[in-house]
């Protein structure tokens, strides 16, 4: 199986998030990608490759060129190590007709979760080369591959960012896939993915299915409801399956049976898969149940939709255990030698 990785994300690491109206530590540093790294290394059927080099059309697919220039301005302008707040986070058109690139970027920010840095869209859209390149071995005729990029993206809507997310991975890999017909993404991750959601809402070429905690109680909080089934041409193709805090695999299971009946009812081409391990029980912002073996049957259930897949990392944050989550993950896409040993 090739997985597509970068290491220009390892330099790269926030200090503070703005959460609940107080600064608090990052959770979504670079020992997550090595925790994961370091269980796939000398097993011969990973195959970890870094990416080609990023055409920024891709991008444009997912995100409006406005959005990226906006990024790409503050990060510019900002001196080593600094850390960069919106002022502003509304979407109010004044925003845009201000001189100051700090103020138009309030414009796009739907949260103060997430800082910009310098470094911040180089590295954003060099990670987005992780799941193009996944997308690019599908469309080769690969039956799996994997993308493991760092910043996640499933919170980053067309023209937003929050939730540690700058750039959608999953849906820049998810247009590239339209080429060879419908998509299907499902996501796992704990919390929902309001950027997949927003980006897809009137398509109906992409259904969008995620299995997360209620917003009633977790992030994103204002995306993720039940009734919140797509738009326009898109209406009927987007599924949420918002479940309580306290959710383990018994709970989970027939949850993610309803959202793969649906996308076999679908019928795509290829099948993204959002894979979050936030919603590992000692993960540190979650507080669903499931435990990492729980995630060979999460795989095995997955792989019944006998399509291609291309599996786009999103959250986790119990670094020491991403790397046994990911090996049962994919012992249950059926990757020999990947079974862990820790059961």
């Amino acid at each position: 199986m090739q997985v597509f990785y970068t290491d220009v994300e390892q330099a790269y690491g926030p200090r503070h998030s703005f959460f609940y109206g107080r600064f608090t530590p990052y959770p979504e540093v670079p020992g997550r990608t090595r925790s994961i790294l370091e269980a796939l290394a000398g097993r011969a059927e990973f195959q970890v490759q870094a990416p080609p080099a990023l055409d920024e059309a891709w991008l444009e697919r997912a995100h409006s060129r406005a959005y990226l220039d906006a990024l790409a301005a503050v990060c510019a302008r900002l001196k080593p190590d600094e850390e960069f707040f919106p002022f502003h986070m509304q979407r109010l058109p004044a925003l845009l007709r201000s001189p100051h690139a700090r103020l138009r970027a309030g414009y796009y920010a739907l949260d103060g979760s997430t800082p910009l840095m310098a470094e911040s869209y180089r590295v954003a859209t060099a990670v987005a080369a992780t799941a193009v390149a996944g997308a690019q071995a599908v469309l080769e005729g690969a039956p799996l591959a994997y993308a493991l990029p760092r910043p996640p993206g499933h919170h980053a809507g067309r023209e937003s960012w929050c939730g540690y997310c700058l750039v959608n991975n999953a849906a820049v890999a998810a247009h590239g896939l339209l080429e060879r017909g419908k998509v299907a993404i499902v996501d796992v991750d704990y919390h929902h993915g309001n950027g997949t959601q927003e980006i897809f809402w009137e398509r109906d070429d992409v259904f969008y299915a995620s299995l997360h905690c209620r917003p009633e109680e977790a992030y994103p909080y204002v995306a993720g409801t039940a009734d919140e089934t797509g738009g326009g041409r898109g209406q009927g193709a987007n599924l949420n399956l918002p479940l309580p805090g306290g959710t383990d695999w018994a709970t989970y299971a027939p949850a993610l049976e309803t959202a793969l009946e649906a996308i076999t009812r679908f019928d795509p081409a290829t099948v993204v898969v959002s894979l979050g391990f936030d919603a590992l029980a000692t993960d540190p912002i979650g507080t669903f149940r499931l435990q990492p073996s729980d995630f060979e049957p999460m795989a095995r259930s997955i792989a019944q939709l006998g399509r291609p897949l291309l599996v786009i990392q999103e959250g986790g944050y119990d670094v020491p255990r991403l790397g046994e989550c990911a090996l049962a993950f994919f012992a249950g896409l059926g990757q020999p030698g990947a079974q862990h040993s820790q059961r």
